[in-house]
């Protein structure tokens, strides 16, 4: 088959291929090159929202602009313990329950008007001037959309059972709908009614949010769009929300809803905000200063509100303290080449339905002082080190591939050393060390803090007392 086209008073033919494609050679001078751009597309427009096409960028000096995400926030709800460090819990009649991989909302199954459960993460993120901002979550209803029940996932203040006075979310309404939502300042604006999620099956939830548009992605599928109004400075009033999970029955209802979330992420999307991983890991509530998710919820460190610590009975077979560092005192002891576990802490260990992380140890830093009595006779010379990764509380463990145990890995921190005649509240230079290379704690395994004293005397009522520090987070 040939194509005859006619330019001027002269005609050429143009040739096509077997599948009867035209055959097209492009110019090969750049002068004589058309407009041709490279650009993706977003969404395809199959389920009647506009095929989505951008166009890519690229730099001043001609290279390809590439964003860069960074996670603030990432947690999975495979554990037992409701995690009240991390998230700020409202419950009325309605309870939150951690169940088979889920965080359930309203776990008891209450019908009566005004039960609530609410999460909200006290930690609030960023909407940048210059980038977007991704949210994400995995979850499933217990029942089909019912009348008077509310479910709200995305970003957000709310309180109880009141309209939420700024955010970003899907809403599963009193009329049984699933719209998107953009709430400046109280004021909400939804989309168009979205496809009904079914009983039991888990989805994949997404808004992707800028300054002046959002997007709400159901698994993978553009379902609605949202633009800011030419008179409002951006889609939401506040640029720094937290994240709000919230499941309440506006009346009574003939059935109980429950909303059951496996997992969620909040990601900053195309800027390089050269955030250090361990600033993420702590910006998700994981810093070593908290018990890891699937503990329970408290801090790590030995340290009680207006409360001297118990003195530690020294011992190289047993913890002096179970926490990761904190307050410690102990009587004064005779000098001996003993290593004693003064902190011996457990990294919980990994299981089916457990948290499953690990301690990254970045620092250590621990003070001394004398208490009690003066420090006679003898100095008191204090040779600190790290003990990582024992399979048992004991400084005696030892390596066993038929046992399946494993000694720990000592790491000296230094020596600190207590004159002869420092009185009480005499305090020597502190053990500050930084990790280039930082310690792995794997789960299960331990951490110690370990004291060895080889010169000392056991003076009556002298007491040894100070704080260690463990810098790090769980991953």
């Amino acid at each position: 088959m040939s194509i005859i086209l006619k330019s001027g008073d002269s005609a050429d033919l143009a040739s096509v291929d077997a599948n009867k494609r035209l055959k097209i050679n492009l110019p090969m001078a750049m002068a004589e090159a058309g407009y041709s751009v490279i650009a993706g597309e977003s969404h395809d427009g199959a389920n009647g929202e506009p095929r989505l096409v951008r166009a890519a960028k690229v730099s001043t000096d001609g290279r390809l602009r590439v964003g860069v995400d960074n996670i603030y926030w990432a947690d999975t709800f495979n554990h037992t313990v409701v995690d009240g460090g991390a998230y700020q819990f409202v419950s009325v009649t309605a309870t939150i329950a951690m169940s088979g991989g889920f965080m359930v909302f309203n776990a008891g199954n209450s019908v009566a008007s005004a039960a609530v459960a609410r999460a909200q993460t006290y930690k609030t993120f960023p909407l940048h001037p210059a980038g977007s901002l991704e949210v994400l979550f995995r979850l499933r209803f217990a029942i089909n959309p019912i009348a008077n029940n509310v479910c709200e996932f995305g970003l957000g203040f709310a309180a109880t059972t009141a309209t939420p006075t700024d955010g970003v979310y899907f809403k599963l309404n009193t009329a049984g709908s699933l719209v998107g939502v953009m709430n400046i300042n109280g004021t909400e604006t939804t989309t168009a009614p979205m496809p009904a999620p079914v009983a039991n099956e888990v989805y994949y939830y997404r808004i992707v949010i800028d300054q002046d548009r959002i997007e709400f992605y159901i698994d993978g599928v553009l379902e609605g769009v949202i633009l800011s109004p030419n008179t409002a400075a951006a889609i939401s009033l506040s640029r720094w929300q937290p994240l709000l999970m919230r499941c309440y029955n506006a009346a009574a209802t003939g059935s109980a809803q429950r909303m059951e979330i496996a997992d969620v992420s909040v990601i900053a999307r195309d800027l390089a905000l050269n955030r250090l991983w361990a600033t993420a890991m702590a910006g998700i509530e994981c810093g070593s200063y908290n018990n890891p998710r699937g503990a329970a919820v408290g801090q790590s460190a030995n340290y009680v509100n207006n409360t001297a610590p118990v003195s530690a009975t020294l011992s190289n077979t047993a913890a002096g303290y179970t926490t990761l560092g904190g307050q410690f005192q102990f009587a004064a002891v005779a000098g001996a080449e003993t290593d004693y576990a003064l902190f011996a802490f457990q990294v919980p260990v990994a299981a089916a339905g457990g948290g499953n992380r690990n301690l990254v140890i970045r620092g250590v830093r621990i003070e001394t002082f004398n208490m009690g009595a003066a420090s006679a006779t003898t100095p008191t010379v204090l040779q600190w080190a790290l003990g990582v990764g024992s399979t048992a509380v004991s400084l005696a463990t030892a390596d066993s591939n038929t046992a399946g145990t494993r000694a720990p890995r000592r790491i000296p921190l230094g020596v600190q050393s207590i004159p002869v005649g420092t009185a009480i509240g005499g305090n020597v230079a502190p053990i500050d060390v930084n990790l280039d290379a930082p310690l792995y704690v794997a789960a299960g395994t331990f951490v110690h803090v370990i004291l060895r004293m080889p010169v000392g005397t056991a003076t009556a009522s002298q007491i040894i007392r100070g704080l260690a520090m463990i810098n790090g987070y769980f991953e």
